[in-house]
């Protein structure tokens, strides 16, 4: 019975039209025959159940079985065409390359929550209004998008009442940036180290790779100086010995223990940033920057990460906080209540630490991933067209197999296999492409500071390059199945792959996707062109001094215990040590390196200018002797610093035209004097003559109009940190960059030279963005243009191939080789024409929000956008003069005999 009753089922299961009623039906009928043996009925349900495994199994065994079939044919279909083969995954790699390696910067930098524990529940300490409650603050600082600053430092005594009297924080950390100087060995080096409080890691939730982490005891003053190395720092200065835990470096001229290594995956709070050094706040003001003052209340450097209490709103916590501010603020006579309450504290979600980086590389980050998204929609669309023209080539073979009975869903599976085959291969090397693009594309995002996050490939990328590979292939490959699956038998069995062309259906779609992909191509190309004329513009100007053969390089002595006279001693000596080595021909230094971003903006008192405030701004450099001959700087009137300008001598400036022009109405500004400061009666000490007249130099940065500068020299100022030095050689500058660090050594092997390069090089630098947009934009628009070019190539071979008899009867009845040639190519320029029809509005209407990245010119630059437009004509012509000039060369008697 039960052999019966199996046979009976596989019978109805293959015809499918088995219900799942009547199997519970059939169970049913069956358990209650069996149901007067006791146990038969169990064995009933048993048997039934086995029927219904075993089917699912075969089922599941069979579509296993078709698609390992499919995919073997799809591979050997893909094998027997390797031209069209190559173009469609090389161009596909780089579409699913490029997105994956954006996607995988953008989620490491905008989406990634900290590798702490329960990420969710921190939040970053800010305030924000228009009155700040501190005389000075350092650290986080930014605007909301309606330009109300919000800046999150406070004072460490600020900090310490938040511990005590706020009750909505299971923890409260607390930490600060700064830089060192660390001995190692026989090796000196900078350092960035972050300050933290003794809870910093165990209210993250991090352990430490190796050894332990900065405690609570670690943070007390008269505690053993202690730090925690990041893995990237252990990787590179210590070699990655376990023995470096436990081992004594000199950091600013004090012996510290290495207790602990942190893990690989923790980069600290400042995505982006990355400290080397965990220092506890004990230090603060002892180590690193000597700003940093724990007892001064009115100093805010300290940043803030709490973690909430369970069951804890953000409003209820920053109310405790707004609380506690008020009641200091009330305590404080000096800041009134008036202050108090002229901000707020506000909470910000921390769970991807502080938001500083998510700021700054947002806006690239966004263009990048227009462009990227192109590309791919780009290469799609050559796919699409390349399936189309493949599909309408393989008529006969589709013909063939509907006509002996294989059916139309079957065939669109097959196809469908096949751009999954080629979606899956182009995905793989895109992944292989993925890696060094991330990285350059981190240096995009960060401009002339490199940004250090932790942007590999993990599952989130790799689900994210499955999920477009399978979206690529679905949906760009379904269209030319179902157009390629409809045939009509008899035609396509007579003709093949050619035949009747006028209203071809794939024609007109692959026009439309040619056109489509010139429109997208232009407007890549538009934006590469405006990119490259700001790029071109920015390096056209003169900065005003002499930027090639000079080098530069920093150095900070008052990190290794250097500070007052000694500190301006030891740069003295540096500068007549360095300005000895053979191929120096002058020496000379600053407190900034020029173009490089840093500026010091002070005000000054000019008697006779009748300033607002009773102050003028101006830009302040100090700098050392023969400065302005050392750069190039041309001196217009008087003299330039020397060594005569030290502490004890009348302090005297050299000043720019721009601050002439302001504040002297042109006149000769020699002898003529200002004070430094502001106030109507100033000080004697401030006094300040102009012994000099310079012509304009850039300062910080090239984009930046020239403002009113003068030149100290910083032998009559109160140094306090490092310098720069500029050497001016005879060879090429980094060739005596070996010996620069042996002059610094001999002088003191504690004091580390640091950030050596040529000034060319630093502009280059400060130019990154703008540099790395022309060069990715660019490239990636000439590629769209090459996969136009290759789609219209393919259009227009096809349309050659199938207008064969045609074109044999056109020559035949005397039409000239140039007439036929012209009709291929009108053709192809027509489909260019409309594309670029779409394109250049497009292009017009989107380029306007990158317009603040743009300088010198506007969005609408007629210049980019007629060579964009130029550049698709000309590669479009080359493509489609290839199959015109076959089309001209067909034999009008073999195309006859064809037919």
């Amino acid at each position: 019975m039960f052999t019966n009753l199996r046979l009976r089922w596989r019978a109805l299961w293959k015809r499918r039209q088995l219900e799942s009623d009547l199997e519970d039906e059939l169970a049913f009928h069956l358990a209650m025959r069996e149901q007067k043996k006791g146990e038969g009925a169990r064995r009933a349900f048993g048997n039934v159940e086995l029927v219904k495994e075993d089917l699912r199994d075969q089922w599941t065994f069979r579509a296993l079985e078709n698609f390992w079939r499919d995919l073997w044919y799809a591979a050997r279909m893909l094998r027997r065409s390797p031209g069209f083969t190559l173009v469609a995954i090389a161009s596909l790699a780089i579409g699913i390359g490029a997105n994956t390696a954006i996607f995988s910067v953008v989620d490491a930098i905008l989406l990634k929550s900290l590798p702490v524990r329960e990420p969710e529940e921190l939040r970053i300490v800010v305030w924000t209004g228009k009155n700040a409650p501190f005389d000075n603050y350092s650290g986080y600082n930014t605007e909301t998008s309606s330009g109300i600053p919000i800046h999150g430092s406070f004072p460490y005594a600020t900090y310490r009442q938040f511990v005590a009297n706020v009750p909505q924080f299971s923890d409260l950390i607390g930490f600060a940036p700064s830089r060192v100087t660390v001995v190692a060995g026989a090796e000196s080096h900078y350092a960035d180290a972050e300050l933290v409080t003794g809870n910093f890691f165990s209210g993250l939730g991090v352990t430490a790779l190796g050894g332990r982490t900065v405690t609570p005891g670690d943070d007390r003053a008269g505690a053993v100086p202690v730090a925690v190395v990041s893995y990237r720092y252990w990787e590179r200065h210590l070699g990655l010995e376990p023995e470096a835990v436990g081992r004594t470096i000199f950091i600013d001229g004090r012996p510290v223990t290495i207790i602990g290594i942190a893990p690989q995956a923790f980069l600290g709070i400042h995505p982006g940033a990355a400290p080397d050094l965990f220092l506890p706040m004990a230090l603060a003001g002892v180590l690193g920057v000597k700003w940093y003052d724990p007892h001064d209340a009115d100093k805010a450097w300290v940043q803030i990460v709490g973690r909430l209490r369970p069951g804890t709103s953000a409003q209820q916590a920053a109310a405790g906080l707004g609380a506690v501010m008020l009641w200091t603020s009330a305590a404080d006579p000096k800041k009134g209540a008036m202050r108090g309450n002229a901000w707020r504290p506000v909470l910000e979600d921390g769970a991807g630490g502080i938001q500083l980086l998510r700021d700054k590389a947002t806006p690239a980050l966004m263009v990048l991933s227009s462009v990227v998204a192109l590309v791919l929609l780009i290469a799609c669309t050559n796919l699409a067209n390349l399936l189309l023209a493949r599909g309408v080539a393989r008529r006969r073979e589709i013909a063939v197999r509907l006509s002996i009975g294989a059916g139309r869903w079957r065939l669109i599976r097959q196809l469908l296999t096949e751009s999954l085959l080629l979606a899956g291969l182009g995905a793989g090397l895109g992944l292989a492409l993925a890696a060094p693009l991330s990285k350059l594309i981190l240096n995009v995002a960060g401009g002339a500071e490199p940004i250090i996050v932790d942007a590999y490939l993990d599952w989130r990328a790799l689900l994210f390059t499955a999920a477009v590979a399978l979206v690529t292939a679905l949906l760009f490959g379904l269209a030319p199945a179902f157009r390629s699956t409809r045939v009509d038998l008899t035609p396509a069995l007579k003709d093949g792959s050619t035949g009747p062309l006028r209203g071809s259906p794939q024609l007109r779609v692959s026009r439309l996707l040619i056109a489509g992909q010139v429109a997208l191509s232009t407007l890549l190309l538009a934006g590469a062109g405006l990119f490259v004329r700001t790029l071109v513009n920015l390096s056209s100007i003169d900065p005003g001094f002499q930027a090639r053969q000079l080098l530069i390089f920093n150095v900070d002595g008052s990190r290794s215990g250097y500070e007052g006279d000694k500190l301006l001693e030891l740069y003295e000596r540096i500068r007549e040590k360095v300005a000895a080595i053979p191929g120096v021909r002058a020496a000379t230094l600053s407190a900034v390196a020029l173009i490089s971003g840093w500026e010091s903006d002070s005000g000054i008192t000019v008697p006779g200018y009748p300033a607002k405030n009773g102050r003028a701004d101006v830009q302040t450099m100090l700098v050392g002797s023969h400065f302005l001959a050392t750069l190039g700087i041309p001196l217009m009137m008087g003299r330039d610093l020397g060594e005569q300008d030290r502490t004890k001598a009348p302090r005297v400036a050299i000043v720019n035209e721009t601050f002439v022009h302001n504040y002297f109405a042109g006149q000769n500004p020699v002898g003529r004097i200002f004070y430094l400061g502001d106030g109507e009666n100033p000080r004697p000490e401030s006094q300040v003559e102009i012994v000099g007249l310079c012509k304009d130099a850039k300062y910080d940065w090239l984009k930046n109009d020239v403002r009113p500068t003068t030149y100290l020299s910083y032998l009559q100022s109160h140094l306090a940190g490092g310098m720069t030095f500029e050497l001016r050689t005879a060879m090429p500058p980094m060739a005596i960059a070996g010996a620069v660090q042996r002059a610094v050594a001999e002088i003191d092997r504690n004091v580390p030279v640091a950030e050596m390069r040529t000034q060319e090089e630093q502009i280059r630098m400060t130019l990154g963005t703008e540099r790395m947009f022309a060069g990715v934009v660019g490239s990636f628009g000439v590629i769209a243009a090459l996969l136009a070019a290759i789609g219209l190539y393919g259009v227009m071979a096809y349309a050659v191939t199938r207008r064969t008899n045609e074109i044999g009867i056109r020559l035949a009845l005397g039409a000239g080789r140039g007439d036929v040639q012209w009709m291929v190519l009108r053709e192809s320029l027509w489909m260019v024409a409309a594309g670029l029809g779409v394109g250049i509005p497009a292009a017009l209407a989107l380029t306007k929000l990158i317009e603040q990245a743009l300088y010198g010119i506007k969005a609408n630059d007629p210049a980019s956008f007629v060579a964009a437009g130029a550049l698709m004509i000309v590669v479009a012509a080359i493509a489609a003069w290839i199959p015109a000039r076959r089309a001209a060369r067909v034999d009008p008697m073999r195309a006859l005999r064809c037919e």
